[in-house]
Order: C-alpha cells, then sequence, then structure tokens
C-alpha cells in the first residue's frame, strides 16, 4: 500500500474519534429532562475527560418552544437625547474657555443646537475650533448662533443608538439566564430577540421593553407659575381633607417646601386619579404657562389614607428642563430594604446604586450645588422620589419605590429596576413590531418528528446504497454515518443551534453525500466496461469525477453562504447545517471512502462488487 494510504486512514480515524468525543456534551444534555437541562445537574453529568459542558447542541426555538420578538428603536428621540447632551457640552466648554453666553438650548424640534450671546461671532468660533468635526454653523438669527450636525453625524448617532440598544438586551437576557438567545440587528432600526426555553411573554417584553432612562433633575420649587391654577381648577382638598377619588379631570392642591434660604413656600401641585387625566390636564393647562426651555412638568405617584382606606393618586412635580445627570454613569445596581428609622420608610424597597468613578465627581459636582433644594430622581418618565439635598453625595445612592402596593410586588419591581439599570439604559424607547410564540408541547413534537423523518430518510438512503451497489453501497454508507457524525460534531464544538430547518438542511447534506457516491460507483462502472482493472477503475473513477464533486458542492456552498450572510432566522438555520455538511460531504466522499475502496482493491486478483 501507498504510505498516503496510512496517512488518509490515521486522519480517517482522528476525525471519527473526534466526532464522538466532541458529542459526549451533547449526548448528555439530551438525556436529561428539559427543565434540568441548563443546571447544575447538567454540570455534574458531563464527564471530566469530555469537552466543556458548553459545547453541545442547542435546539432552537421552533424546538423547544419560547418567545420571538422583532424590537424596533426610536432612533429620533435618541438622536434628540445625544443633541441635549451635545448641548450641556457646548455650555460647559464655553464657560471653560471664559466664552460669555445667556443661553444653550435645542432647536429644529431638537436635533440643532442654539447658543444666545453677546457677541455671536465670538461663540461661532469657539465651538467650531472644538466642534468642526460634528458641526457647522448655518449662521446668526436674532442674535443666537445655530449649530447644526453634519449628515454623517446623524446617521452615525442613529447607528449607535441601535447598537447601543443592542448590546443593552443582549446584557439584560446575559443578566436574567436565559440560555441559548439569539440577538441580532436587523434593518429598519430592529432587533430580533429569540429566548429559546422561554414561557412568559409579558415578563421578557416588560423588561427587555423597559428604556429605564434614569434622570437627575432639580425641582423649581421657587418659580410661581403654576400659582395661578389654583384660581381655575377645583381644590383637591375640602374643609374635611384630601378627597379621595379626586374630581373627575383632576384638581390642585399645595405642599409646603423648604427654599434653600431657609423660608417655606406653598408649592402648587395638579393631582388627578390616573396617569392619562394628569397628562392632559397638565398638557393643557400647565404647559402653556411654562417655558420649555427652562421647565418640565414631573409625574410622580402618591398615596392618602391607611390601611385598607389607603388610596393612590397621580401627582405633578415642577423641574427644570436640564437633565443634570443621567444613568449613563451607573456601575451597580441592587435591590435592598430600607432599614431607616426615617419618614417611616422602614421596610419599604428599594433599589441602591454604585455610579462609576466619573459619575461620582459630577454627582458630588450637583450636590454640591443644589445644597437644600430637591433632587427628583426620574426613572422612565415618573418621579420616583424628590428628596432634599442634606450633604454632598458621590458615589452611593438609592431610589426608593412609592407606595401603596403589595410588598412582594414592589421588591420584584425593585429587582427589575436593579437588573435594567445594571445592564444599562436603552437611548431611546423601543416598540415591539412583532410577537411569536412557541409552545412547550409544539417544540418536543417538532423534535420528534423531525428526528423521525431524519432517521427514516437516512435508512432508506442505506439500504438503497446496499441494495444497487451492493459492496460499494456498503462503503458508501458507512462514509454516510461518518458524515453525519462529523456535522453534528462540527455543530456542537462551535455552539450552532439547530432548528427544524436546521435538520431539513442536514437531511439535505446527507443527500448530497450519497450524490457524490452515486457519481464515483457509476464512473467506475463505466471503467470496467471500457476495459479497466478493478485496481484501475477505482483510480481512474474517483480521479476523473473529482472536479465534478468539488464543482457540485462549492456551487451549493456558495449559495449557502449567502443564505447565511443575508437570510435570519430559518433560513439561517438551515444554511449553517448546509454549509457544515457540504464540508463534511466533500471529505467523506472523496477522502473516506476512497480509502476503503483503495484498501479492498489493493491486489491485482481482488474482486469488486458495484
Amino acid at each position: 500500500m501507498e504510505r498516503s494510504w496510512y496517512w488518509r486512514v490515521a486522519l480517517i480515524v482522528a476525525v471519527a474519534l473526534f466526532s464522538l468525543w466532541q458529542l459526549v456534551p451533547s449526548w448528555f444534555y439530551f438525556k436529561l429532562p428539559p427543565d434540568q437541562r441548563s443546571t447544575e445537574a447538567y454540570e455534574h453529568a458531563v464527564p471530566g475527560w469530555a469537552p466543556t459542558s458548553q459545547k453541545h447542541l442547542n435546539l432552537g426555538l421552533d424546538l423547544q418552544g419560547g418567545i420571538h420578538l422583532a424590537m424596533g428603536v426610536d432612533v429620533e428621540r435618541a438622536v434628540k437625547a445625544k443633541v441635549a447632551r451635545r448641548a450641556d457640552e457646548i455650555a460647559e466648554y464655553l464657560k471653560s474657555k471664559n466664552v460669555p453666553a445667556e443661553s444653550v438650548t435645542t432647536t429644529a424640534g431638537g436635533t440643532r443646537v442654539a447658543v444666545k450671546a453677546a457677541d455671536p461671532k465670538q461663540v461661532e468660533s469657539s465651538v467650531l475650533d472644538s466642534y468642526d468635526q460634528e458641526m457647522y454653523s448655518p449662521g446668526v438669527v436674532d442674535g443666537a448662533v445655530t449649530f447644526a450636525f453634519k449628515d454623517t453625524v446623524l446617521r452615525d448617532f442613529q447607528s449607535k443608538a441601535v447598537e447601543q440598544a443592542e448590546k443593552t438586551i443582549r446584557n439584560r437576557v446575559d443578566k436574567w439566564g436565559v440560555s441559548e438567545p439569539d440577538i441580532k440587528r436587523k434593518a429598519n432600526n430592529q432587533i430580533q430577540i429569540q429566548l429559546p426555553g422561554f414561557k412568559d411573554p409579558e415578563k421578557a417584553k416588560e423588561l427587555l421593553g423597559r428604556t429605564a432612562q434614569l434622570e437627575f433633575k432639580i425641582t423649581d420649587d421657587e418659580n410661581p407659575a403654576l400659582d395661578q391654577l389654583r384660581g381655575q381648577l377645583t381644590p383637591c382638598a375640602t374643609a374635611d381633607g384630601f378627597r379621595i377619588p379626586l374630581p373627575q379631570g383632576g384638581c390642585w392642591s399645595t405642599e409646603s417646601v423648604e427654599l434653600p434660604n431657609g423660608t417655606a413656600r406653598a408649592v402648587t401641585i395638579l393631582a388627578a386619579n390616573t396617569r392619562p387625566e394628569i397628562e392632559k390636564l397638565i398638557q393643557e393647562k400647565a404647559t402653556p404657562l411654562l417655558d420649555p426651555q427652562k421647565n418640565v412638568v414631573g409625574i410622580g405617584e402618591a398615596t392618602v389614607g391607611q390601611g385598607p382606606t389607603r388610596q393612590q393618586y397621580y401627582r405633578t412635580y415642577l423641574l427644570r428642563a436640564k437633565t443634570e445627570l443621567t444613568g449613563d454613569y451607573i456601575a451597580d445596581a441592587r435591590a435592598a430594604i430600607d432599614q431607616s428609622q426615617q419618614f417611616g420608610q422602614s421596610g419599604r424597597p428599594l433599589v441602591q446604586f454604585t455610579m462609576s468613578v466619573e459619575g461620582g465627581r459630577l454627582m458630588q459636582k450637583l450636590t454640591s450645588e443644589n445644597m437644600r433644594r430637591r433632587m427628583a430622581t426620574v426613572l422612565d418618565d415618573k418621579v420616583e422620589t424628590a428628596p432634599y439635598i442634606q450633604g454632598e453625595i458621590s458615589t452611593n445612592g438609592q431610589i426608593t419605590l412609592g407606595s401603596g402596593r403589595n410588598p412582594q410586588e414592589m421588591f420584584e419591581e425593585a429587582n427589575q429596576i436593579a437588573l435594567v439599570l445594571k445592564a444599562g439604559a436603552l437611548p431611546a424607547p423601543v416598540t415591539i413590531s412583532e410577537e411569536r410564540t412557541v409552545g412547550a408541547t409544539l417544540g418536543p413534537e417538532l423534535v420528534r418528528r423531525g428526528t423521525v423523518a431524519a432517521l427514516i430518510g437516512l435508512g432508506l438512503v442505506l439500504l438503497f446504497m446496499v441494495a444497487y451497489y451492493r459492496a460499494s453501497g456498503l462503503v458508501a454508507d458507512v462514509a454516510l454515518v461518518l458524515n453525519g457524525l462529523l456535522v453534528l460534531a462540527i455543530m456542537a464544538m462551535i455552539g450552532s443551534t439547530l432548528t427544524l430547518p436546521g435538520i431539513a438542511g442536514f437531511v439535505l447534506t446527507l443527500g448530497m453525500a450519497v450524490d457524490a457516491n452515486v457519481l464515483i460507483n457509476e464512473r467506475i462502472r463505466e471503467e470496467l466496461r471500457a476495459g479497466r482493472t478493478i485496481k484501475q477503475a477505482v483510480q481512474q473513477g474517483y480521479d476523473k469525477v473529482f472536479w465534478t464533486i468539488v464543482d457540485s458542492h462549492v456551487t451549493t456552498l456558495v449559495a449557502a453562504l449567502v443564505l447565511m450572510n443575508y437570510g435570519s432566522g430559518p433560513v439561517r438555520g438551515f444554511a449553517v447545517t448546509l454549509a457544515i455538511g457540504l464540508v463534511a460531504s466533500m471529505f467523506t466522499s472523496i477522502v473516506v471512502t476512497r480509502a476503503f475502496m483503495e484498501f479492498f482493491t489493493r491486489h491485482e486478483t481482488a474482486r469488486l462488487s458495484v
């Protein structure tokens, strides 16, 4: 025998052993009940000599059930938030350069920055010296110089918003503990999320869709703008006290607030029974009285009464428009129980957070400059708390949740808030454009039917090859079994997810492998009819059919790679399995079967059944 033959045999044995070794974790994974596959029971079941327990075949959404969501990112709002932050940066930059500026605001629907100053040209020159890569100045109007962002910068803002949203959702899912999630960006600013094995769609939408925009704003308690509403609306309180339910459409009340100068003031607040009511009241009555560049109205929850008579309602806070600090600087967050005895807060759930080094510096600066004022913690457009700043705060803080609900529900909410804050805030709200749930009973049924179909198809092919090509068909069958093992082993090694279309791709690759062997056997028959010896017929058969097999496999492989690159979901699962199978098919049909055939026909007197 030629020396190269021994190397080929060694390679075949090595590939077979590698395939069996690589599939050991998958064997133990699927032996366990579905509810134990992602637990320590599986970790302990995998032998120490086997590959890491993470290297096992994964089942896709369609095979084990779960949730499929497509979420769209509101990139326009993300761009406006980015522009607003850039306006704050410009204000700080001008201050550091000692360039006088009366105001720095956003204009044109939040997409441009306007700086009003006594010397607009000086402002224009100073800002463009540092920000000329991002923006340009269309000119000066009414004493304010406008800065517009370049189109490439705006597109980058939008792209980064979707990228950040994808990263944030991925972080939330990872901290959530869902195994084998599939998260990817799609066209039209959408993100596709597949959570195999997860059974609670409402919880998934709540956690993944929650913006978790944490903002710190200072209250504007000295501003009397809302006081004039006292004569236009119904009072919330009567001589008998605060009345619940509140009057239809909302009402006004006051709360005593201590000002930084030591005096107290009765601040006007608006209240209503429901959030839609308070939002309508703000839009119709409060907003026309305010300068949107200076003030916004925040909404919080409050309660009145005790025990069974406790009632919840919604109230307003007059806040400065500027967001002083955001949750982007939060490094860690966790749920806890308030152990303090102040203000009757003991035992209430809260969220404790730790800020990054830069966040701690900014928080310390913010609190030192606003001592004895109230600082509102706004989470997803809801004022959670508005305590007085009694001292400097740096890296550690907390959010106390509203009262009036079941303590267990409040603690679960605190856990969810801590999770999304720790994983990062979404750059903008997201909307669910597509939702699909695969039931827990459908997945296993698909697995069973798909497996049965694959085994029946494989069995029929094996029988046909043996019946039609006899001994040569038996050699092809051995190569076919090795081909299947190799495909599954590679999928397990790279952590590929097996879907129902993937099973179809697997069966198709078996057909491609058989097709190659059919070409080889028919070519050997032709060579025998031409008068070649058996040994010559085998060698000539493989040599002459080699490029035909390569050509057919490569052209199909190109199509599979295109589907992998541009397809998604089931299409991509089919393409991945097909591509792996084509590579394995070329190896088994050209290398494996030839090694066997050359072994059996190594002598001139050898006989061949083909």
